[in-house]
């Protein structure tokens, strides 16, 4: 006990000479030239969270990628706190299609700059989405993209996309999380960040922290006329630990933290100084089995380890309920009609056992399931291991830091059995494109399904909304009876934060979205 106790308290000083330079912000008290700010203006917003991975947002795989890009950077339609189209935070103000929903026109905002100074135009929107849809390119949304026929450009503040396919949910797809708009005479993505966001990049070191400040010319006001955002920068501090991440909040070196880890909610609820904050969500953690070799390639074997989780068990113990209970479909209750509600699967470990020797592993089955340490995932990890024994299926967990899970050797795209976090979306359309039909280019699970193949492709051209409905429940069926995937839960979005920050607004989509323009310090 007392070489834990030593150990802990090294961690605690490591952490206080990390953040040491990021005591706490005074209130900005020096105006932007010929501005004149509210008292809402100034402070630094200190966090800390993973490194990122890629900073190239065309090439975003990770949350702390995307976390970053919103920061500096804009999408052409903005998702609200309630999964709606915004025109209002969107760089284009207003939008039609036609009645097929195949030809998209958007109007621009005129005025915005981007941080170089440089004004935004239509052209810029054109380049972003042709690199994105370029396949010698290779961004992860060539397929998301692929129904785009044409883009043109009829002036600088107009854009129109020609579709191939009727699309009725196009305007989520331009709400990608890789769909920063860039500058189109950038010349170095990797290292060059010149976006029209709220915050500008002056320091990135990628084994320390990452340093904005206030876009003085951003184009976005509050209700009373002054300028967004209201902080005067954001200092982002890269921690491994998720332990650390929230030992930092409590400890005051930051004030505000995304993604919470449950375990340490009650402490924060207790401490009068912290505020958590939550939304559902469809953010998942999926133990995905590789169906195209091994022993998941054996519908019996993945309807087996189906049978033997207990769902709610590993809701309860990895992430103290805060959440609903999955059906091992992509698809959760967040959506409202498109989700097939049907009751939790019954856990059945004799009927599991059957069905492993009939597959030819009645003597056992051993695996080895490839997991991230950021937690949930170990605890995920150690309750199904439990519950995987009781069948026979020896699991062997292997566990990795997130920028390797996730780094370039695409370990999360290649081990045969894994646990990978995916994040909401506006709409379910984007998990089969990306993940599940055959070739997409996050098929992690390696499965190719004729039937789910077809009805995906109508499902994202089907203008009806009760048929859409039916082939979204259909899909959901397939992945139940046959599916590569197990979803025990669908987790709450949370958030940690100072009590004096004011501003922050919940929202149902990816934890990364909270919007930080209107988030500001009470004096």
């Amino acid at each position: 006990m007392f070489k834990r106790a030593l150990v802990l308290l090294a961690l605690m000083l490591a952490i206080s000479m990390i953040l040491v330079s990021c005591a706490p912000a005074a209130p900005g008290e020096e105006e932007v030239p010929g501005e004149a700010l509210s008292e809402k203006h100034g402070g630094v917003l200190r966090s800390a969270y993973y490194a990122p991975t890629n900073m190239d947002p065309a090439f975003f795989s990770t949350v702390a990628d995307d976390w970053i890009g919103r920061q500096w950077g804009d999408f052409l339609v903005y998702i609200d706190e309630q999964n709606t189209p915004d025109p209002s935070r969107s760089l284009a103000e207003g939008w039609e299609s036609s009645e097929d929903a195949k030809v998209w026109t958007f109007n621009l905002r005129q005025g915005v700059l981007f941080h170089d100074g440089k004004e935004m135009t239509a052209r810029d929107v054109k380049f972003t989405f042709d690199r994105l849809r370029d396949p010698e390119i290779g961004a992860v949304t060539v397929t998301l993209y692929a129904n785009i026929a044409e883009i043109t450009t009829p002036d600088d503040y107009t854009v129109v996309f020609e579709l191939t396919e009727s699309n009725p949910a196009f305007l989520y797809d331009l709400s990608d999380y890789h769909a920063i708009i860039v500058d189109a005479d950038n010349e170095d993505f990797a290292t060059v960040w010149n976006g029209t966001g709220p915050f500008m990049i002056t320091s990135y070191s990628p084994e320390d922290r990452i340093i904005f400040e206030r876009n003085p010319h951003y184009w976005m006001s509050d209700a009373e006329g002054n300028p967004l955002p209201y902080l005067d920068g954001l200092e982002i501090i890269f921690l491994s630990d998720s332990s650390a991440q929230v030992e930092a909040l409590r400890g005051g070196q930051i004030d505000y933290l995304i993604y919470l880890p449950t375990e340490f909610i009650p402490v924060l609820e207790a401490d009068p100084t912290k505020v958590v904050l939550q939304a559902p969500s469809n953010t998942s953690y999926v133990l995905r089995m590789r169906s195209d070799e091994g022993p998941a390639s054996d519908v019996r074997v993945r309807q087996a380890l189906k049978l033997g989780t207990d769902r709610a068990a590993i809701l309860d113990g990895a992430v103290g309920g805060f959440g609903t209970t999955g059906r091992d479909t992509p698809i959760g209750p967040a959506y409202g009609d498109y989700h097939l509600a049907v009751p939790e699967p019954v856990r059945d470990v004799e009927a599991a056992k059957a069905l492993l020797a009939a597959a030819g592993f009645g003597d056992g089955l051993d695996i080895v399931l490839t997991t991230q340490e950021s937690s949930p995932v170990p605890a995920i990890a150690t309750i199904w291991k439990e519950q995987m024994a009781e069948i026979g299926v020896n699991v062997e967990i292997q566990l990795v830091p997130s920028d390797v899970y996730y780094g370039a050797e695409e370990m999360w795209l290649q081990a045969p059995f894994g646990i990978t976090d995916w994040g909401a979306r506006p709409n379910p359309q984007p998990y089969l494109d990306l993940a599940y039909v055959t070739g997409a280019q996050w098929n992690e699970s390696h499965w190719s399904d004729a039937e789910l193949d077809e009805l995906a492709a109508l499902a994202a051209k089907e203008m009806d909304r009760d048929t859409r409905i039916s082939l979204y429940h259909r899909i959901q069926e397939i992945f139940m009876e046959r599916g590569p995937i197990i979803i025990p839960f669908f987790i709450n979005n949370l958030w940690g934060a100072s009590a004096d920050l004011r501003g922050l607004e919940p929202t149902s989509s990816l934890g990364t979205a909270m919007d930080l323009r209107s988030v500001y310090f009470e004096r």
